[in-house]
């Protein structure tokens, strides 16, 4: 059973983390708010982004909860971490593959919006996702290094800052990748 100070200890390591999780989002879902509605290709684009963001948590999630294990019982190195982080990518990209996949099925059986071309729906996703990716492995693998060495527990602290971040530079990475291909 954990202690009473471990308790206020959680609390107090965590509460802050999750106030900056809920503005980034807040902000995140602003700015996409703001920029994706003006594309022609509004209706299949959101399609994606729900899946986007929820594939992002569901690998970035763990990247950080393995590098924060690591660290704590001591055991990271550059092989363990970019094992991890390969991973990570493996996983993402697939996932992503899929994503476009479904998106299509789904733009095909609901929608039928022919303004954007096929090979899109598999390049969006899987851009978005590798530049979303490049930065999140470095600053979570940043932010885990220092709340280790500020004696903070990284698993209490990282992973609600990281929500932020990663939401906010997915949003980011999805509307650079859609204005680098010229979707309408």
């Amino acid at each position: 059973m954990e202690s009473q100070d471990s308790k206020s200890k959680i609390i107090k390591e965590t509460f802050p983390s999750e106030i900056v999780s809920i503005i980034g989002d807040l902000l995140a879902g602003i700015i996409l708010s703001l920029f994706i509605i003006h594309f022609d290709s509004f209706l299949v684009l959101i399609l994606m982004i729900p899946a986007l963001l929820s594939l992002r948590g569901n690998l970035s999630g763990p990247f950080i909860a393995r590098t924060s294990r690591d660290l704590v019982i001591g055991t990271l190195s550059r092989r363990s971490w970019l094992e991890n982080a390969l991973a990570t990518y493996t996983l993402s990209i697939i996932t992503a593959f899929f994503i476009g996949i479904f998106s299509m099925i789904l733009n095909l059986a609901f929608f039928k919006l022919t303004i954007l071309p096929m090979g899109y729906f598999i390049l969006i996703p899987i851009i978005s996702i590798i530049l979303a990716l490049s930065i999140s492995i470095p600053c979570s693998t940043g932010l885990n290094y220092l709340a280790f060495k500020k004696g903070l527990t990284p698993n209490n602290v990282v992973n609600p800052v990281m929500t932020a971040v990663d939401d906010f530079s997915t949003v980011f990475c999805f509307l650079l990748t859609i204005i680098i291909l010229g979707v309408p």
